[in-house]
């Protein structure tokens, strides 16, 4: 078997584990749907832009992208040398800290192979639907992360 074989057949066993994890994570979590249909398509558009992504700042943009269209005000987080980062945040002036009153806040953690790594955070918006999207944008850096790393690893860059 060739090396581009060997690493295609990791790269799949990969992608179906990952599809079985984010399958039986969204059926456990018992989310209710958006109620109309433009907000269902608009969930569908997102989860098609994340995964035609082909770098992790891909991914990243269009989670963002998917979180400014949720909340008019949104940012997605990340962790970084034990500090957050702000990534592709939309609505905010010069006071990032303060919330507007009366406004329902929500924030979905993004994680790496159980890991935080950072957070979507949106004002007024679908909860359920920007938990799907998280979820879905945490598989697809997973799955982004592996395959670079087997890259890698196929090419001897990693021992």
């Amino acid at each position: 078997m060739t090396l581009d074989e060997r690493l295609q057949r990791a790269v799949d066993a990969i992608g179906d584990r990952l599809r079985s994890d984010l399958t039986r994570e969204l059926s456990s979590l018992n989310l209710t749907p958006p109620k109309d249909d433009a907000a269902i398509v608009r969930l569908a558009d997102a989860l098609r832009e994340i995964d035609r992504a082909y770098s992790l700042s891909d991914i990243l943009d269009s989670l963002a992208a998917a979180a400014r269209q949720q909340s008019p005000r949104s940012a997605v987080f990340l962790l970084s040398g034990g500090r957050m980062r702000a990534f592709g945040v939309s609505g905010f002036g010069d006071d990032i800290d303060q919330l507007p009153p009366a406004v329902k806040a929500a924030g979905v953690p993004l994680v790496l192979a159980g890991t935080e790594i950072g957070a979507v955070y949106v004002e007024g918006g679908d909860v359920a639907a920007l938990d799907i999207l998280v979820r879905f944008a945490s598989r697809a850096l997973e799955a982004m992360t592996a395959m670079k790393t087997a890259r890698a690893v196929a090419e001897g860059q990693i021992v």
